[in-house]
C-alpha cells in the first residue's frame, strides 16, 4: 500500500517529536500501542477539503488525527507540529507570535490545549457528542492560537491540497514550533 504524502509527513512528525522527547530525557517516549499507519493513510487520503475555509479544514484535520488516536505516543505534540507545517504552508502564522521568544507562552497555550482536549477524550464513553466537543475546542483554540489571522477567510481546494501533499519533510526541522 503507497501511502499518501501527508500520512508520510504526519509519521516523520511523530519521529521528530519522538527524537525531541528523547533529547530532552535520555529516551523515547513509551509505545503503548502499535502505530495504526493504515488507519491514518485512509483518513488522510480522503480528507474532506470542498466548501470548508482554512480555519474549518485545520480544526478537521487536527481534531480527527487526534480523536483517532493512530499513534503509539505523542498524538497530541506529533499533531500540534503537523498542523503548523500545513499552517505555514498556507501562509498562516501559527502561533500568531514568535514562539521562540515567548516559548513559556506557547507552552502553556499547547498544554491548555491538550488537557482540554484529554479530558474531553476521557468523557468519549459517557458522551456520545465528544468527537463534535473535540473538533469545537480544537477551532477554538486554532483561531485563539493563529489570533485569527485569514484562517476563516481562505478556502481549501483541490490545488492547495495537492500542494500540501508536496510538503518535503525536511521542513519540519526548520521550524521554531518544535525548538
Amino acid at each position: 500500500m503507497a501511502l499518501d504524502p501527508l500520512t508520510i509527513l504526519f509519521l516523520n512528525c511523530h519521529q521528530a517529536v519522538r527524537e525531541i522527547v528523547k533529547e530532552k530525557t535520555g529516551k523515547y517516549p513509551k509505545e503503548y500501542k502499535k502505530i495504526e499507519q493504515e488507519y491514518i493513510n485512509k483518513f488522510l487520503t480522503n480528507i474532506p477539503y470542498k466548501g470548508k475555509n482554512y480555519l474549518d479544514f485545520i480544526s478537521y484535520m487536527m481534531s480527527s488525527l487526534i480523536v483517532i488516536h493512530g499513534l503509539s505516543n505523542t498524538n497530541h505534540r506529533s499533531t500540534i507540529l503537523f498542523t503548523s507545517i500545513i499552517l505555514n504552508e498556507i501562509g498562516i502564522k501559527f502561533p500568531s507570535y514568535d514562539s521562540s521568544e515567548e516559548k513559556e507562552r506557547w507552552i502553556i497555550e499547547c498544554n491548555h490545549f491538550i488537557e482540554g482536549s484529554k479530558k474531553i477524550l476521557n468523557d468519549r464513553k459517557k458522551d456520545p457528542k465528544y468527537s463534535e466537543r473535540h473538533l469545537e475546542w480544537t477551532k477554538e483554540w486554532l483561531g485563539t492560537v493563529t489570533d485569527h489571522q485569514s484562517i476563516s477567510s481562505g478556502m481549501m481546494s483541490f490545488h492547495l491540497l495537492s500542494s500540501l501533499r508536496k510538503i518535503p519533510s525536511s521542513d519540519l526541522f526548520s521550524l521554531s514550533v518544535i525548538k
